[in-house]
């Protein structure tokens, strides 16, 4: 009896033992999933939100995303003289590609999670996102990039002959514009207590009756514009020898969100919030080509243009090359963030559907950059 005793005692403080000495990998996920779910039930009044048994929500997730980026430039009338041309030109192309989609996958726990996109359109593309949002709070990541050699353009201005105006759809380049764009915003939400960006969001909690709250943001935005190609040499040198521009963009507002519960199970939200862009820094790369956009055939004066050869054998010549590099910081401007969002629950599963639109704007010297981006997506989940 004894023996059978000390065996029981020491097989118990064995697994006592056994307990204490996790890996401490396992140790700190333990502890940062307590953490996660005390930041989502902190302060919440449960009779406007439920926080579901289920902390893990698993998405299939479908993306649609347009843009419309016009970047202009105007050639003054000493940068034409120089070209033995009177007269001043403005040129504007914008890059609109066709609406490119995708299908990804999001996890999260309890409103912490990843997300990654591939394109379907027969584009390369790419969308990368992050989430973390609690009661109080809401975080978001946004990645995007892809490529385009679909533009239009749109050319204005002086000529000894007179004013022309000359536009040109759909028209497409020799080589990739390159773009890859960027935007991180945070939220504070002062009625945390019963009102959830998350609801409407990632679907951590569920709204039961319908509040709103003012909140406050920051916005950081991110773009490069990269169309420096060798055989892109005519577009840099119509937009100002200017093929590269990075934007950099910091931005601080406050505005109102809204969670309408028309029916049990069914939530619309919507966000709109103007923002003040505090920070503005815009870097170009200026190069320099051995292809001029206006050629002549014996006197300049003539403003007659030469006629290249059909078989395109003298695009193999073309040479471009960096010559300098610039940094400028804006004044403080104006932008905007508005969302709107609609989630549909059952017990473990939801669907939801949600957009949002960003308006920028940027200007270097006779360079002006301005992006309208929206951005929707379809989502079926499931709670684990």
């Amino acid at each position: 009896m004894r023996a059978l005793l000390l065996y029981t005692f020491l097989l118990c403080s064995a697994c006592a033992l056994g307990q204490e000495r996790k890996p401490w990998v396992v140790r700190a996920v333990n502890k940062l999933g307590a953490f996660i779910d005390t930041m989502a039930t902190s302060g919440i009044d449960k009779r406007y939100i439920e926080v579901p048994e289920r902390p893990w929500q698993v998405m299939l997730k479908f993306n649609a995303n347009d843009m419309d980026l016009r970047s202009s430039a105007t050639l003054s009338q000493e940068t034409l003289a120089k070209r033995g041309i009177t007269g001043e030109n403005t040129i504007e192309a914008a890059i609109k590609p066709n609406m490119s989609t995708s299908i990804g996958l999001w996890v999260g726990y309890r409103g912490y999670g990843l997300g990654y996109s591939y394109s379907i359109s027969g584009k390369d593309g790419s969308n990368f996102s992050f989430g973390a949002m609690g009661s109080n709070y809401g975080i978001n990541l946004r990645i995007k990039s892809f490529s385009t050699r679909e533009m239009d353009i749109h050319q204005w201005g002086f000529y000894e002959e007179g004013f022309y105006d000359e536009k040109i759809t759909n028209a497409e380049l020799w080589d990739d514009v390159n773009i890859r764009s960027a935007i991180l915003d945070g939220y504070y939400m002062f009625n945390g207590k019963r009102f959830s960006y998350a609801a409407a969001y990632d679907q951590s909690v569920k709204q039961i009756h319908s509040a709103g709250s003012f909140l406050i943001g920051a916005m950081w935005f991110q773009t490069t514009l990269d169309y420096a190609q060798r055989l892109n040499a005519p577009m840099v040198q119509i937009m100002g020898n200017i093929g590269y521009m990075k934007i950099q963009e910091g931005a601080l507002g406050a505005g109102y969100a809204y969670n309408w519960v028309p029916v049990k199970n069914l939530l619309f939200n919507i966000t709109a919030m103007p923002m003040l862009v505090l920070y503005n820094r815009v870097k170009v790369k200026v190069y320099d080509s051995n292809y001029d956009i206006f050629l002549y055939e014996d006197d300049p004066t003539t403003g007659k243009k030469a006629i290249l050869d059909d078989d395109d054998s003298w695009t193999d010549d073309i040479t471009i090359d960096e010559v300098a590099s610039m940094t400028r910081h804006s004044k403080i401007t104006l932008n905007y963030d508005a969302r709107v969002s609609l989630t549909y629950n059952w017990d473990r599963y939801f669907v939801n559907v949600y957009g949002q639109w960003n308006n920028f704007r940027n200007k270097y010297d006779s360079n002006t950059l301005k992006l309208n981006d929206w951005y929707v997506n379809a989502s079926l989940g499931i709670r684990l």
